[in-house]
């Protein structure tokens, strides 16, 4: 994996990304989903944080991030939907633009053996593989997550044709 290809895939699953929230009617950004418990508002806040750890990771080759990453992928995810659940929409996309700039630009500044080799990153452990990090926290997680929004909205009352 070299810097170019990484940013191309982030950018490939980006518009996918962005496709699939072009698809979902003014009202049901806040629509909480039964199955998951989170609406599309919060799925959005969830990606952009993702996404502004990476940017922390990459500006600082350093892995201290949040403390959240100490805890399961639950008790975190449990954590950053707190911290988002009364944030305005408006907010909330701001929020995530910003966060998708940002990780875009801090890209630009890596070199191509920085994605291979831990050693470049402050306390990563030696085995693991940097751009694997990224792309768990960006491209691969815009997918997982373009998912469950295209199932949520399937299940909306009358958007069943729509997506």
């Amino acid at each position: 994996m070299n810097v170019d290809c990484l940013i191309e895939a982030i950018e490939a699953a980006r518009e996918t990304w962005d496709f699939v929230l072009e698809l979902v009617p003014p009202g049901a950004w806040e629509t909480v989903d039964p199955q998951t418990g989170w609406s599309v508002k919060d799925q959005v806040a969830h990606v952009a944080w993702h996404e502004l750890e990476m940017v922390g990771l990459i500006e600082s080759r350093a892995l201290e991030g949040s403390p959240w990453w100490l805890v399961d992928a639950d008790q975190r995810d449990a954590a950053i939907h707190e911290e988002y659940k009364d944030a305005t929409l408006d907010d909330v996309l701001v929020m995530a633009e910003g966060a998708y700039s940002r990780l875009l630009e801090a890209l630009e500044g890596l070199e191509d053996e920085e994605l291979a080799d831990p050693s470049y990153f402050k306390n990563m452990p030696s085995d693991w593989t940097p751009w694997h990090l990224i792309a768990a926290n960006t491209y691969i997680h815009y997918a997982e997550h373009a998912i469950s929004i295209r199932r949520m909205l399937r299940n909306v009352k009358g958007n069943r044709t729509n997506t």
